[in-house]
């Protein structure tokens, strides 16, 4: 898992082709002026532009994928993610290949992605994004980057 501010994605370039694409794509893009929905950038890596409210934790669960990596960009807004390793958790839905997706339960760290961050979730790296940082719901633009292993 990596955590960073988008200020700070030349350190990052290094991991691949497709992290390089996603971040000049970030970098030079007005996120704020997508419409919600589902994009290709180029070859495998798609992104979905993603808007809602923040939830409780109690609404959440953790998350995670076999196919594909998530970089998780914040284009409005601040919410909470809580992550962990798979192996910390118990499995709640068995992995469904179609849909690249398995769901767990347990307990986990936590973290606050504010506007122009953004958070790496790698295959063994569960994840319960979409949660409140505050007492308050707050409006969200997120883009999610999927990104294959």
């Amino acid at each position: 898992m990596i955590f960073d501010s988008i200020k700070n994605s030349r350190l990052y370039t290094g991991l691949g082709s497709d992290f390089k694409k996603v971040f000049e794509f970030i970098n030079k893009t007005n996120l704020e002026n997508k419409a919600a929905g589902r994009y290709p950038l180029e070859g495998s890596v798609y992104y979905l532009v993603q808007e809602y409210e923040t939830k409780p934790e109690s609404e959440g669960f953790f998350e995670a994928h076999r196919k594909f990596i998530d970089l998780q960009y914040i284009a409005r807004g601040s919410e909470r993610h809580n992550f962990t390793n798979i192996s910390a958790l118990k499995l709640k839905t068995p992995y469904d290949d179609e849909k690249d997706f398995a769901a767990y339960e347990g307990q986990g760290n936590s973290l606050v992605l504010n506007r122009g961050f953004f958070a790496i979730y790698y295959p063994d790296d569960a994840h319960m994004p979409n949660l409140k940082a505050g007492s308050a719901p707050e409006k969200m633009l997120k883009v999610v980057f999927k990104i294959p292993v």
